[in-house]
């Protein structure tokens, strides 16, 4: 069984661990990401929710509902952004099912994979030349840009 990434908010009340395989890892350039991270883009791994452990500090999450049925959770104490994750029942926190998104610089060792694309390109800062050694991708699907 392989070991659990670890991971931490800056104040390192809210800590977390990864059971790998994880199912994705791409840097997202979305306006919602960006804003909510201050950031040109963040890169996500995405797993289900049935691999993330909280060992410690699951009470000093706070959630906002950035869109219809999309929760951004962060520590409450130092504003981390610790995971996202999506339920069309927006009354539900604690009972994290399917899928849940956690960004990749909130881990204290490394990733089971490096990123293999970027999505939402179409939303990219035009300041942030990125290389094109990635397939670059219109919105979180597999259309791709040019």
């Amino acid at each position: 069984m392989p070991s659990p990434i670890p991971g931490r908010c800056l104040c390192g009340a809210v800590q977390i661990e990864l059971t790998p395989p994880t199912e994705l890892a791409s840097h997202c350039h979305c306006e919602s990401c960006r804003r909510a991270h201050a950031a040109p883009l963040v890169t996500w791994t995405g797993l289900a929710a049935s691999q993330l452990r909280f060992a410690r500090g699951e009470d000093h999450l706070e959630r906002y509902e950035s869109s219809p049925g999309t929760f951004r959770c962060f520590c409450r104490t130092c504003g981390t952004s610790m995971l996202s994750y999506y339920t069309p029942d927006s009354s539900t926190f604690g009972d994290l099912t399917g899928k849940v998104y956690v960004p990749v610089a909130v881990l204290t060792e490394a990733l089971d994979r490096e990123p293999d694309s970027h999505v939402s390109y179409e939303e990219h800062v035009p300041w942030l030349e990125v290389g094109a050694g990635l397939p670059r991708y219109r919105g979180k699907g597999e259309e791709p840009i040019e």
